[in-house]
């Protein structure tokens, strides 16, 4: 279907130019397949076609429909990149005549403002948690596009997407649900599941071609391979040949350690086939990577040395504007090589004309090598070839013998993917929903709890709930037990502390034990450590770092040393959670650190732990330090709060107490904090006293400036300095 034919639909011109715009002419198949099976009438839709066949497109033809009805329509996706992606796009199609809102951050805001937008594109925890907080314009949902449904199989994203499918069905039943998915088996149940139709294809507008590499030679199905260059490692060989054809690649490893090592490695050969001026661009670059740290760490250094040469690794273990910058470059087309773990093959589109999977197999404790899942391997072959880039592409897995070539073939390539199984059984994902759902009574009895699981996918899968039901009442035992729930013959409802843990969005079990750790601090010597280990050895800030040789003894010192610090009942060394009271304390010793000056670059040399990650944990502990005020302050526990908020500050800056009033100063990091405090510029007071020139000498006069700008229109009170909750 021509996209002029989207007319007889009532799609307006406005939108038809729109689509021309963006290059789009006509349908593909599957496009064409669910309009013909009522994505105009409102029916619900299950896509499940592979990567680049136009899923996003269904959404936006979904939205026009229903925008026209005056219903809000909701985008859910799994990832904030994800989340920035589709924001983009339905702003440059809708943004002339709706507002477009994009939601994905604090899970304790209600966001009212949401209520005056048409799209809301949010992760599920930000929507779900907007359920919690009582958001009054969700019943005005017309729409629901859920992206990546096959994520209900993930243990950590999907029983909160589960859950809140079930609760937007709940809320919003006339609304149409559209889930896009990639190709998965049992697309039919999660279409039977949400009593909508599935458009099962296997369509795809740019050729994929899928082969294997061994002994230098690249094999595909399809088509005819070619020999590589047997002077190099067949990793620098298959580079050199994808460079040669003037494509961009994808290399996917199993490790961030290895995505590093594989960039440094083939950093000489990406480098020969580099332009003067992309060297010279490319060199800015690099110079950007390294000042998005005060101090860059090593592996700054390292991944701005591979820019430079036109590679970079890309993994969790980066920085969000250095994944940015990589990002941004490798559709420019400057960077050519991006080395990167699997978190790089969900769902965002690049300019890739092949991928390589080197590593076709994932270390697991306790069972050793095993082979990555089949829907893995199809989101990572997905990124090669997308309609926007290229005329096709290429998917190259690496064997390392005769028999390994042969049998990738036939486990990846001819092979199907898993099953979707959801994976709400899990006790804290129960224990965290069903709090949810009496607090936000949603659920006001044992008989409506049982009543709304036996409306999930587990449900269905399994037929009915009785797997876990025996476990929804143990977990009301307990929920009523911590003072979180009370009932009333045979009404639930919540209690004050139980509403507000809700909201908080914390596992009731972390709520709890938080609970007992302020009863103690009455009797214990509190100092910020005993609040880091509390919120360390909690289920949000798992994994925990692990304990390396010859570091028992040494943790166990310190525990003896500070017995009176800790809020916690420390366990006896022979008890099974022992080894993850261990891990607690040292992953608060890793913060305690960081507060007291310490840079990324030692945190990362004593503890192992990168940039990227050492923020995506200070994200967590603050979200938990936060928490804990929240329930301090509503259990009436004044003494300690200042203290909390205090711990607060230092966590976000990196400093130590007397340098809190400093940080708080607009374009002062912790460095100039300490170099003004060592230059006896303690206070504000201080700060406004001392002539603009000497301070000049001491920041440089740009900053000095911005300082004494800001400090023109001082606060009544230097304590309010000090983060506000």
């Amino acid at each position: 279907m021509e996209v002029e034919g989207l007319k007889k639909f009532g799609v307006e011109d406005f939108y038809v130019n729109k689509l021309k715009m963006l290059g789009i002419k006509a349908l593909y198949p599957p496009q064409e397949e669910a309009i013909k099976n009522g994505l105009f009438e409102g029916k619900n839709l299950i896509l499940s076609v592979p990567t680049a066949a136009g899923k996003t497109l269904v959404a936006i033809l979904a939205s026009i429909k229903k925008l026209k009805e005056n219903c809000k329509v909701v985008y859910i996706v799994p990832l904030v990149a994800l989340a920035n992606e589709k924001f983009e796009i339905f702003k440059s199609i809708f943004s002339e005549k709706y507002k477009v809102a994009i939601s994905v951050g604090d899970l304790d805001e209600a966001d009212p403002w949401l209520k005056e937008y048409d799209i809301i594109i949010a992760t599920s925890e930000k929507l779900d948690s907007l359920i919690r907080h009582g958001a009054d314009w969700l019943p005005e949902i017309g729409l629901i596009v859920a992206d990546e449904i096959h994520l209900l199989q993930d243990p950590s994203r999907g029983p909160t997407f589960e859950i809140l499918l079930t609760k937007l069905r709940e809320i919003a039943p006339e609304a149409q649900i559209l889930g896009l998915s990639a190709s998965i088996k049992n697309a039919e149940e999660i279409a039977d599941w949400l009593n909508a139709t599935l458009i099962k294809s296997d369509f795809r507008p740019v050729k994929l071609y899928e082969g294997v590499c061994f002994n230098h030679k690249i094999k595909f199905l399809e088509k005819e391979g070619c020999e590589i260059n047997k002077n190099l490692s067949q990793e620098e060989a298959i580079v050199e040949d994808t460079l040669k054809r003037g494509w961009q690649m994808f290399f996917f490893v199993s490790t961030r350690r290895k995505a590093e090592s594989l960039a440094e490695k083939i950093s000489g050969i990406v480098k020969n086939f580099l332009k003067k001026d992309e060297l010279r661009y490319l060199k800015e670059v690099s110079k950007k990577v390294l000042e998005v740290l005060e101090t860059p760490t090593r592996q700054c250094k390292k991944l701005s040395e591979c820019i430079k040469n036109g590679v970079a690794f890309h993994h969790a273990g980066l920085l969000g504007i250095q994944k940015r910058l990589i990002e941004e470059n490798f559709k420019k087309g400057f960077i050519k090589v991006v080395c990167c773990t699997p978190t790089l093959a969900m769902g965002v589109s690049f300019p890739a004309d092949r991928v390589v999977i080197r590593d076709a197999k994932r270390y697991y404790p306790g069972f050793g090598a095993v082979y990555i899942p089949v829907l893995d391997y199809h989101q990572m072959k997905g990124r090669a070839g997308r309609p926007e880039w290229s005329p096709f592409g290429e998917s190259i897995l690496i064997a390392r013998s005769e028999n390994e070539a042969e049998e990738l073939i036939e486990h990846f390539i001819m092979g199907e993917p898993e099953e979707i199984q959801s994976k709400l059984a899990a006790e804290p994902a129960i224990r965290m929903h069903a709090l949810a759902l009496i607090a936000t009574q949603f659920c006001n009895s044992e008989k409506s709890l049982l009543e709304f699981f036996s409306k999930t996918f587990f449900a269905y899968q399994y037929g009915n709930i009785s797997l876990i039901e025996e476990k929804i009442f143990e977990i009301l035992e307990m929920l009523e037990e911590w003072n979180f729930i009370k009932r009333k013959k045979e009404k639930i409802f919540p209690t004050v502390i139980g509403k507000r843990v809700s909201e908080l969005y914390i596992d009731p079990f972390t709520a709890f034990n938080f609970i007992n750790g302020l009863n103690r601090a009455k009797k214990a010597k509190v100092e910020p450590f005993s609040f880091l280990q509390l919120i360390c050895n909690t289920l949000e800030m798992k994994p925990l770092l692990s304990i390396r040789t010859g570091e028992f003894s040494e943790l166990n010192e310190i525990i003896a040393k500070r017995e009176e610090v800790f809020l916690q009942e420390i366990p006896s060394e022979w008890d099974l959670e022992f080894d993850e009271f261990l891990r607690s304390v040292k992953t608060a010793l890793m913060f305690e650190e960081w507060i007291n000056e310490a840079s990324e670059d030692q945190i990362l040399e004593k503890f192992k732990v990168t940039p990227g990650e050492f923020y995506g944990r200070r994200e967590i502990a603050d979200w938990l330090i936060y928490s804990l005020h929240e329930i301090a302050l509503l259990l009436g526990y004044k003494d300690i709060l200042k203290d909390i908020r205090k711990l607060r500050v230092r966590l976000e800056y990196g400093v130590k107490e007397e340098l809190i009033p400093l940080v708080r100063i607009k374009g002062i990091g912790r460095i100039r904090a300490r170099k003004l405090f060592s230059s006896g510029l303690t206070s504000l007071k201080r700060l406004r006293e001392i002539p603009l020139e000497s301070l000049s000498r001491i920041v440089g006069p740009k900053v000095a400036l911005q300082i004494k700008k800001q400090l023109e229109f001082p606060e009544k009170d230097e304590q309010k300095s000090l983060i506000k909750f």
